[in-house]
């Protein structure tokens, strides 16, 4: 294993971000380790091949550490669209944080299930800031192409299905917080108009468990659908599912789109639960025992 040559049993207070203040060099390959952590987890499926054009680090050397990560429980091969992934685990390096990775290992089958049903591609969707992020599509195995597509893609919060989702069933602090940042891109006279319109949306939103994104003048003849992925009392994502208009009636929605997309919610949901629970279980396990 690579190393510094410096004893390797350094005291507990020698980590520390300061250069300074290190006992010893860092560990280059634990630095490496760590670099194509971060990159599998940006490119959400990765190739060795787009590892080492990114980083420069010799393929033999990205396979080994893919493996040790992989053995860790942090990384996992991805049959189904080729390359690797994080997995659930790399919340434990942050414990109670509901990141992308998680929702999309829970989302991952459920979602492919659906489009096998329905055709249509599925997209989940996460909160970044004051707009909504396109962080998983099955769009590869649909069989008809729609602008949900384009995975990454940034979507608005007021006008698309899926931000609209979020700001529906979010709660009320956040949704008057979020709204309020929104608005302010508008002068006062047409702020208050604006977040009217807005508020009656949300409302019909709420009442029929689903959001379905404003016309648009680009993309006349397209619709998408979208429901919330909660948590404990919050939205983690929006499951969203994109259509062409004269393909699915509107008396037809209910029935075509919105009961397959809730009953894969709830397995998602069930899924996420069942992560979630790992930590506290972990916590509550008793201490290894190792004779001698």
């Amino acid at each position: 294993m690579e190393g510094t040559g410096q004893d390797e049993g350094a005291p507990a207070d020698a980590c520390c971000h300061s250069p300074e203040s290190r006992s010893y060099l860092p560990v280059e390959a634990v630095m490496k380790a760590l670099e194509l952590l971060k990159l599998v987890n940006a490119l959400r499926v990765a190739s060795i091949s787009d590892l080492h054009k990114m980083t420069g680090f010799a393929k033999p050397t990205i396979v080994r550490m893919l493996e040790t990560l992989m053995g860790a429980g942090y990384v996992t091969r991805d049959k189904t669209f080729g390359g690797y992934r994080v997995t659930a685990n790399v919340q434990n390096l942050s414990n109670g944080y509901f990141g992308a990775p998680m929702v999309i290992e829970a989302a991952h089958p459920f979602a492919l299930e659906l489009t096998h049903q329905i055709k249509w591609a599925v997209g989940v969707g996460m909160l970044e800031t004051n707009h909504i992020r396109l962080q998983f599509s099955t769009a590869s195995h649909s069989p008809w192409a729609m602008p949900m597509s384009r995975l990454r893609m940034q979507l608005d919060l007021c006008t698309s299905s899926m931000g609209r989702s979020y700001l529906a069933f979010c709660p009320s602090y956040e949704r008057e917080a979020l709204i309020r940042s929104y608005m302010l891109r508008y002068n006062d006279a047409e702020r208050a108009s604006r977040e009217r319109k807005l508020q009656y949306v949300l409302k019909e939103v709420r009442a029929r468990g689903y959001a379905l994104k404003a016309r648009s003048q680009a993309l006349p003849n397209t619709q998408t659908l979208s429901a919330p992925i909660r948590h404990d009392g919050r939205v983690l994502a929006t499951l969203g599912v994109g259509y062409f208009r004269n393909s699915v009636p509107e008396k037809q929605i209910d029935t075509a789109l919105f009961q397959p997309i809730r009953d894969t919610i709830e397995k998602i949901e069930a899924s996420i639960a069942s992560i979630s629970e790992w930590p506290q279980q972990l916590a509550a396990s008793p201490p290894l025992e190792f004779s001698d």
